[in-house]
Parts: C-alpha cells; structure tokens; sequence
C-alpha cells in the first residue's frame, strides 16, 4: 500500500463510527438499519460513513430481498482490506495491520492472505516472547532480592 493510501486510509478509519462499522462488518454483513441502531446515529450520517469506506475499498454491499415483496436493501460486508489496530500496552505501542477477509465468503481466501496472517501471528509471537522474557527476569531479580532479604 503507497504512502498515500495508507494516510487516506488513517483518514477514513479515524472517524470513530467509521472505526465502529469496520468493527460491526468484521462479525457479520449488515444493512444500513442495522448499523444505524447499534450505533444509534441516523441513516444519512450512516451512509455518509458507509460511502467514505466503500470509496476506499473497504466495504462494498450488494442487493437483498425480503421474504416479503418491497424494496430491496443493500448489505453491507467488508472487502479484503487493510485495517489498522492499535495496539497499546505497558511496553508496546503500535498499529498492525490486518487484511480481513468476511467471514461468509471463505472463497475470497488467497495464498496471500495466509501468509499475511501467518506473519501477523509470528510477529505477535515475538513480541509475547520478549514480554514472557521480560517478566521471567524480573521474577528472578524478585526471587534474588528475597534470598538476599531473608539471609
């Protein structure tokens, strides 16, 4: 991803609602009144975040009949993307990157997406390493300073 996609990528996920749907969509395809409810904010101003993530790639929506005849709705469901997460913990402060794929359409997985998820999970692996080797030597420091204390 250019340097560019990735601060207009920042721009569009900063919004708080848009960092929400993104959330909502990782669980499940939804219609706009659905994610409207749960985040309790208005169809327009749901549209205008759904239309900020769809320019990106992000989400895109198709088609959908009710069992009863009327109009149809759109549903919303992410594309594979890259969604940022920050990380923030008493040593580590970060954003990873994750590709999402939906999880109703096992068909979009690509010999890249496991890879890139692969590496996600090496990566978070280091890091609980260093932090397990951290706490190991804190707890021998502990364990030394009460031998020294009880002699």
């Amino acid at each position: 991803m250019s340097e560019k996609g990735v601060k207009e990528l920042f721009q569009v996920i900063g919004a708080y609602n848009r960092f929400r749907i993104v959330q909502m969509l990782c669980k499940r395809p939804l219609s706009m009144d659905e994610i409207a409810q749960e985040l309790n904010i208005s169809i327009p101003a749901v549209l205008k975040h759904l239309n900020a993530l769809e320019r990106l790639k992000i989400v895109s929506s198709r088609e959908q009949r009710g069992p009863e005849e009327g109009r149809p709705k759109n549903i919303y469901y992410l594309t594979q993307k890259v969604i940022p997460k920050i990380v923030f913990d008493d040593e580590v402060q970060a954003v990873e990157f994750y590709k999402v794929t939906p999880k109703l359409e096992p068909e979009n997985i690509d010999m890249l997406e496991v890879k890139l998820r692969k590496a996600m999970f090496e990566a978070k692996l280091r890091r609980l390493e260093r932090k397990r080797l951290k706490l190991i030597k804190e707890l021998e420091r502990l364990k030394q300073l009460e031998r020294t204390l009880s002699d």
